[in-house]
């Protein structure tokens, strides 16, 4: 399985590791429910799409696009890194809000037979408010 968490606004303010530079509680606990469940966790970056969590970057403020042609263009970019890393014959963790997963979706729901996604895709945070999100992870 393939983890992709959704990156957050909190920040260090210095250049750091994917996995350290997003500090917000949510990120951390996600990434932490994240890796011993899959084999390769991801985070999903409004600026840098798919991040290798040891790849270092520096702080930036920038949320995912308004339009639902800049969401699309993010997701196509996003499902393009997937597959060319790991194919299309994958199964992904998606630990995002919906304004990360739903362009995702529709963008990789196309690799697998018509209406099978939901048996290739794990949304457990789908539908929860932060406050929820972050107590189901405690959990």
């Amino acid at each position: 399985m393939i983890g992709l968490v959704a990156c957050s606004a909190q920040k260090l303010d210095h250049a750091a590791p994917a996995r350290e530079l997003y500090c917000s509680p949510l990120f951390r606990r996600s990434l932490a429910y994240a890796e011993p469940r899959c084999e390769r966790v991801y985070v999903l970056s409004a600026r840098h799409h798919l991040v290798e969590l040891d790849d270092v970057l520096a702080p930036y403020e920038q949320r995912l696009g308004s339009t639902k042609r800049e969401r699309r263009h993010w997701a196509a970019v996003v499902a393009s890194a997937i597959e060319a890393r790991h194919g299309r014959n994958v199964q992904l963790l998606l630990l995002a809000g919906r304004e990360y997963t739903a362009p995702l979706i529709q963008e990789v729901a196309h690799w697998w037979p018509v209406g099978t996604w939901r048996e290739r895709i794990t949304l457990p945070l789908a539908g929860l408010q932060v406050g929820e999100r972050l107590r189901w992870l405690n959990e």
